[in-house]
């Protein structure tokens, strides 16, 4: 692991039972040593990525200028705003945008509709690959390799229940996913509310993240599940189409 990206480790860190770091949280969760620590603890302050605080540090105002840039100028978000739009323009169902990162992804992006209740995990929250259509439909798109090493991280564990706890089984869901070409998921967030998610991919057909619509199990219901689930293929197709000709 080179040494960028084992300071860019520490970012990890931050989590909302944890909002504030120090040298013994990252020595005792990622195994560095002190000197690593305040080093890394340093160099992140000097660039704006941390603050220094009273009990530790902070994340530090250039992510929020970062997070600004992102909201209004990112092609995938700027792409997406229209498509996005019309879906809850036309069913009244929240709509999400979500891109992979690492074992998770992340909603970039939530419009919400007239639907009650919350909106699929929330703006800028990790999901985990195996809960919600959000997460597998990403899943079901990675490399062979790549989810191979997934699966053998996760064996056994009760995330995988969705999938299968064995290869055969896991694979399996993953290529129904992959030939329907879409994923539906309810209750797993949030009990009482349906999701269906189809991929978003870069212009070498390499997944980025899901196009999603949730909303309440009821509302869901309401409509002829082909007709969401061609929504949401029609949108994703449109939007992996836009970012081929960026």
């Amino acid at each position: 692991m080179n040494s960028l990206r084992r300071m860019l480790n520490v970012l990890d860190l931050f989590r909302p039972d944890q909002p504030v770091i120090d040298v013994d949280a990252i020595c005792r969760e990622l195994n560095y040593t002190p000197a690593s620590a305040y080093r890394y603890l340093r160099e992140l302050g000097d660039v704006g990525l941390l603050v220094k605080l009273p009990r530790g540090y902070a994340l530090g105002p250039r992510i929020i200028a970062l997070e600004h840039q992102m909201t209004d100028f990112d092609p995938l978000l700027v792409r997406s705003r229209d498509l996005v739009d019309k879906l809850v323009s036309d069913t009244g169902l929240d709509a999400l945008i979500s891109e992979w990162y690492g074992d998770s992804v992340v909603n970039v992006l939530i419009k919400r509709g007239s639907d009650a209740g919350p909106a699929g995990g929330g703006r800028g929250r990790p999901i985990d690959l195996f809960h919600s259509a959000t997460s597998r439909v990403v899943l079901a798109y990675l490399l062979p390799r790549q989810i191979r090493r997934i699966y053998d991280a996760h064996a056994s564990k009760p995330e995988l229940e969705h999938l299968g706890m064995s290869w055969k089984d896991f694979s399996k869901s993953l290529l129904a996913i992959r030939k329907a070409g879409y994923c539906i998921s309810e209750s797993e967030l949030y009990p009482g509310r349906t999701g269906v998610a189809a991929p978003i991919f870069d212009e070498k057909r390499r997944v980025l993240g899901s196009i999603t619509l949730v909303g309440r199990n009821e509302r869901f219901r309401a409509f002829q599940e082909s007709f969401l689930c061609n929504l949401v293929v029609t949108a994703s197709a449109e939007l992996t189409s836009r970012i081929a000709e960026q």
